[in-house]
């Protein structure tokens, strides 16, 4: 055998499938064998996989026991003369394994071998090649100076910016996505350590190669894709932490004395800096706009307040007591500003609609209360609608100015029917009609164009004359050498997916599709976090008023023939405060079957009305699946006032 190659699955299914099919595509003399090494998914689709690709050797593990550790589970089972530690989320060129082991074997000096990286928008990955993490580069990188000088010798030293990404080069580190060395040596070196859980296990190997006397090599003359962190967010304080504690680790284990407290120092320097600036940064991000939205109320209330008093209530002379100036307009911001983060102004998936609604529902919420107050409180409706008025165009004229000066985007864009270029057979162009059409997605335009041989240029072509927003490239017809050289010519301009030959997947750039999600979980309302609040606040109110109404609400729920519903919602009521249970919804067991986010189990299945726990027909899919996209709060009341009824 002259290669194994060692795989470590964790929930990625969609983008080990595209995987494995660009291993078994490989135009290679060489004999190889894929292990594969399940760390305890909780949907790892190996009966898919085994079914699709039989000569695929599977282990499960019963627990996540890392990323090194379970390639050296890997390790003891290899029987090549050389291993490749490949990643699940990354698609080979058919010549990869072809030019890495005729590399290797010209070049006996090289311990371990790396390869160019793109990612799924064809830019060049430049951790595809590293040098090592000393103190100093390590703290060009913490700095930001690396930045600053990306092609600097000294500055850019981690990601070795100097040297040419389309050349051979020596280098210090390889990347963990793709390690190909001879086995004997990687056993010599006792394999990955298993202190290191996800991160830094790569330097480690790369550097302790380097210390047997080797070469680590990165080799551009052939490439592969790689979708890079589809089960870790880089940008979470969580990845920055465990990161940097495995840098941690790496100066303990590999430097001494001085340099080990120097590096140390500096990483923890570096942790606490990064997530100092990343808590600030995002409550600064948080607040900003609220902070915003009651200045600009408080002024408009304040400026309306000193109109109407001297040209209205006060023509003689007089004032507003300091009690409305304070307490009642304050509460008016107040509510407002509730008002506004509850139909969620504050998150990306803001519109001006929800503004304008936010404010009205939160005035005639005022509105209610204006009227429970003792006749001395009660000091201007007139201000009340007024202060909405001039408030809600305050609220939505700073935003406009801003996104116009900064172009920064403060509202959601209307979301765009996607306009579709489908590069591939006839037949297939079917199969995709008939998956978009199960997931409910209309696309404004499909253009079909079924020359597997179609230059990247002429898809350009199609691209700008069309509008083209997203290209699916049909793995069935198209090699991946193709797919490559499309992502790298018009990944620019459009989003670039991948109809997959095998599983029915629909697979693209930052995104871990599971089977049949043709265009993301963005689609998906019941993964919307606004509507997630919204929903949790329903689960909270709507029982604590019908507890806080007794007797009234009873005689009205019960005497009304709606006594068995509310008793088992009051029969759930600690689990709806916790969370466990949501008034409707649909089950755990339908979202992971039609591959709709996750939500907590419902009391009432949105199907059938009944208790979830209750074995119901699985006839319904489409129901499931519109509820997961169209999803609200109002549908929801609409829905429960239903099942009360039955």
């Amino acid at each position: 055998m002259d290669l194994s190659i060692v795989i470590i699955n964790y929930n990625v299914k969609a983008f080990l499938t595209q995987c494995l099919d660009s291993i078994y595509r490989s135009q290679t003399q060489y004999s190889y064998e894929v292990i594969i090494i399940d760390n305890a998914s909780s949907d790892s689709g190996k009966d898919m996989i085994l079914d699709l690709f039989p000569e695929v050797r599977w282990t499960d593990n019963a627990q996540n026991v890392g990323f090194g550790k379970a390639n050296n589970q890997g390790l003891e089972q290899v029987k090549g003369a050389y291993t490749l530690i490949l990643n699940p989320d990354t698609v080979l060129r058919e010549d990869t394994l072809e030019v890495s082991l005729n590399y290797l074997k010209v070049h006996p000096e090289v311990g371990g071998l790396g390869i160019k990286g793109i990612d799924g928008s064809g830019q060049f990955l430049p951790e595809s090649k590293r040098g090592l993490p000393t103190p100093m580069t390590a703290f060009f990188k913490i700095s930001g100076l690396s930045r600053l000088f990306p092609r600097s010798p000294l500055f850019s030293r981690y990601h070795l910016g100097h040297l040419d990404p389309n050349s051979n080069h020596s280098v210090d580190i390889l990347v963990g996505c793709f390690m190909m060395m001879p086995t004997d040596l990687l056993r010599q070196v006792g394999g990955f350590d298993p202190q290191y859980f996800m991160y830094g296990e790569d330097i480690d190997l790369s550097y302790e190669l380097l210390k047997t006397g080797h070469q680590n090599h990165y080799l551009a003359e052939s490439q592969i894709i790689h979708y890079k962190g589809e089960s870790t967010k880089r940008g979470s304080l969580n990845y920055v932490r465990m990161f940097y504690i495995a840098m941690v680790l790496f100066a303990r284990k590999q430097f001494s004395g001085g340099s080990a407290l120097a590096y140390t120092l500096l990483i923890y320097t570096g942790i606490y800096l990064r997530a100092g600036l990343a808590i600030f940064a995002r409550l600064g991000r948080s607040a900003a706009a609220p902070l915003i939205d009651a200045t600009v109320l408080a002024v408009v209330l304040e400026q309306l307040k000193r109109y109407w008093e001297s040209n209205h209530r006060f023509i003689n002379g007089g004032f507003y007591p300091d009690t409305y100036t304070y307490y009642v307009q304050g509460s008016y911001v107040l509510v407002w500003i509730i008002g506004l983060w509850f139909s969620g102004t504050y998150s990306k998936h803001a519109r001006p609609s929800g503004v304008i609604q936010s404010m009205i529902t939160a005035t005639l919420l005022l509105g209610f209360g204006y009227g429970l107050l003792p006749e001395d409180l009660r000091f201007s409706r007139a201000l009340l609608v007024l202060g909405a008025t001039g408030g809600t165009a305050a609220a939505l004229a700073w935003r406009t100015l801003l996104e116009l000066l900064t172009k920064r985007e403060f509202f959601a864009k209307p979301l765009r029917r996607p306009r579709v270029l489908f590069v591939g057979g006839g037949q297939r162009k079917l199969d995709l009609e008939q998956l978009l059409t199960e997931r409910n997605i209309s696309p404004s335009l499909l253009i079909h164009h079924n020359d597997a041989n179609v230059a990247p240029e002429q898809i350009m072509g199609l691209v700008d004359l069309y509008q083209i927003n997203e290209c699916v490239a049909d793995s069935a017809a198209l090699s991946n050498g193709q797919l490559m050289e499309i992502m790298e010519t018009i990944g620019h301009k459009c989003a670039i997916k991948t109809f997959l030959a095998h599983g029915n997947f629909l697979v693209g750039s930052n995104s871990s599709l599971t089977q049949g999600e043709a265009y993301g979980g963005s689609v998906f309302q019941t993964g919307n976090p606004v509507y997630l609040r919204q929903k949790r606040t329903l689960d909270i109110l709507l029982p604590l008023l019908v507890l806080a109404s007794l007797p009234l609400s009873a005689a009205l729920f019960f005497g009304a023939g709606r006594g068995k519903f509310w008793t088992k919602v009051l029969g759930q009521f600690l689990p709806l405060l916790k969370g466990r249970y949501t008034l409707v919804g649909y089950s755990p067991a339908d979202a992971q079957e039609y591959n709709v986010p996750e939500t907590a189990a419902p009391i009432f299945d949105i199907r059938t009305g009944i208790p979830e726990k209750l074995d119901v027909p699985k006839n319904s899919k489409a129901l499931v699946i519109n509820y997961a996209r169209e999803a609200n709060v109002g549908g929801d009341c609409k829905q429960l006032w239903k099942l009360s009824k039955k």
